[in-house]
C-alpha cells in the first residue's frame, strides 16, 4: 500500500534553483507548499529586515508541524544548512510520512553568489555573501546526515543546468553522473556503509 502522506524537501544552497526545480514538478502532488521566503514576500514585508525574516520562518515551522500533526502532505525548502532539518524529518516519519529530498547542487559558492546577485537584480531577495559560503560547506555536510533519514533522495547537478546525478532509495544509491565532484564530497559516507 502506497502511503499518501508525503513530505518533499527541496534542498541546496542559496541560488542552486530549489524553487525553479519545484515550479517543473507536478505541484498538485507535493501538497501544501511552505517555504519563508514566499512568507516573506506575500506579507509585503522586506527581505533585508532580520526581524521580518524570522517571523516568517516562524509562520513556516508552524505550517510545518501543522502539516505533519494534521497528516496532510506538504514540501518545503531548505539550504541545509542547520540542524532543524533532521528534528522535522524524524517527526515526519514518525507520524508515517513517505520523505523525499531533492537536492541541488551547483560546483562551487561562487556560482550560488553569482546566481543570488542576478535573482536581485531581477527583483528578488539577497543573501549575504558570507552566509552563502558558509551555508555551501554546511548544506554538504549535512547531506551527509539527512540523506539516509530519507526515504527517497533525488540528486541534481545545477552547475549548467539541471542533471539528475543519483538516486537514493531505501538506503541503495544508484549513481548516473560520476564526475560531479561536489556529490562526491558530499557522499562520502557511502564509502563508510
Amino acid at each position: 500500500m502506497e502511503n499518501n502522506k508525503r513530505y518533499t524537501i527541496f534542498a541546496g544552497v542559496n541560488g542552486a534553483g530549489k524553487s525553479t526545480l519545484y515550479s517543473l514538478l507536478k505541484q498538485a502532488e507535493l501538497g501544501e507548499r511552505i517555504n519563508a521566503d514566499e512568507i516573506l514576500f506575500s506579507n509585503g514585508w522586506d527581505w533585508r529586515d532580520e526581524k521580518a525574516q524570522f517571523k516568517s520562518m516562524r509562520i513556516a515551522v508552524d505550517k510545518i508541524n501543522r502539516c505533519i500533526q494534521s497528516g496532510t502532505s506538504f514540501n518545503q525548502e531548505t539550504t541545509l544548512s542547520g540542524i532543524s532539518i533532521v528534528k522535522t524529518i524524524q517527526a515526519a516519519k514518525e507520524q508515517g510520512f513517505f520523505v523525499k529530498m531533492c537536492y541541488i547542487g551547483l560546483e562551487s559558492p561562487e556560482l550560488a553568489i553569482e546566481r543570488v546577485a542576478k535573482r536581485v537584480t531581477e527583483g528578488g531577495h539577497g543573501i549575504k555573501k558570507e552566509d552563502i559560503r558558509r551555508r555551501y560547506e554546511a548544506s554538504l555536510k549535512m547531506l551527509k546526515e539527512v540523506a539516509p533519514l530519507c526515504d527517497s533522495v533525488a540528486f541534481f547537478d545545477n552547475t549548467v543546468r539541471y542533471k539528475k546525478v543519483a538516486n537514493l532509495n531505501n538506503k541503495h544509491l544508484q549513481v548516473k553522473e560520476h564526475d560531479i565532484p561536489w556529490f562526491n564530497r558530499g557522499m562520502e559516507w557511502t564509502s563508510e556503509a
